[in-house]
Parts: structure tokens; C-alpha cells; sequence
């Protein structure tokens, strides 16, 4: 290897780590300005607990759909990567998904119903609205 590649592997490197090292800073700062979205993980209790047989399926579903619509940013105005969105919902649940890799990938290998989760929602607002419409 010549040392003109030793170099540029090295940068690359050094890149790599000055924004991991960016990304813990910014997630402490947030800790600092919003403590109310670390606050229940802190005490060791989730915000919210999710009750379903399927549930980590489901919420990956959900993060991939909230990734894919780019609604989601960050208070210092990046856009949030699907690994920030599913970090996010681990927290909130007091959860992991250490398998959220695989299970996006299980999602886009579904055969029959792609988004078996999401529709199901859209039933549920859509039965919703018409029994609110029937009153």
C-alpha cells in the first residue's frame, strides 16, 4: 500500500470519528435543552409501552414509514436518520431492537402485504371517521 492510500485511509478515519464524536455532542446538548425526552429512560422507565404480539415488527414498520417521509429532524435542524428514528423509539419505549437492521430488510421481503402495520392504522382512522360521520 503506498503511503499516499495510508493517507487517505487515515483521513477517512479521522472523518469518521470527528462525527461520531459530533453526533454524542449534539445528543448531549439535547439532553441538556430537553431533558423531558431523556428523563424517563434516565429513571429507568420507558415514556410509553407498546402492546401487541408483533410489536417490534410494527415499530420498525413505523420507523422505516417516518424515515421515508422525512418528517422527523432533529431541534438543530438535520434531518433524522432511520438508526436516530429507531434509537428514538427505543428510548421512548424503553426498549431494543438490536435486530431493526434485519427486520426493515424482512419488511421489504414481505411477499403479500408490504405494510400489514400501517395499513392497519389507515383502516382504523378510516372505520373511525365513519363511525363519527354516522353520529
Amino acid at each position: 500500500m503506498t503511503g499516499w492510500k495510508k493517507k487517505k485511509i487515515v483521513s477517512r478515519c479521522a472523518v469518521a470519528v470527528l462525527e461520531l464524536v459530533e453526533r454524542e455532542i449534539q445528543l448531549v446538548r439535547e439532553g441538556l435543552e430537553y431533558p423531558e425526552w431523556f428523563g424517563a429512560r434516565l429513571k429507568g422507565g420507558p415514556l410509553a409501552v407498546w402492546r401487541s404480539g408483533s410489536f417490534k415488527m410494527e415499530i420498525v414498520e413505523l420507523a422505516l414509514g417516518l424515515f421515508l417521509a422525512k418528517v422527523l429532524w432533529t431541534p438543530g435542524g438535520k434531518l433524522m436518520e432511520y438508526d436516530e428514528i429507531i434509537k428514538l423509539m427505543e428510548s421512548v419505549l424503553g426498549i431494543e431492537l438490536p435486530n431493526y437492521r434485519e427486520l426493515k430488510r424482512d419488511i421489504f421481503n414481505r411477499k403479500k402485504e408490504l405494510t400489514v402495520f400501517l395499513k392497519r392504522l389507515i383502516v382504523l382512522i378510516e372505520r373511525e371517521r365513519d363511525e363519527k360521520d354516522g353520529l
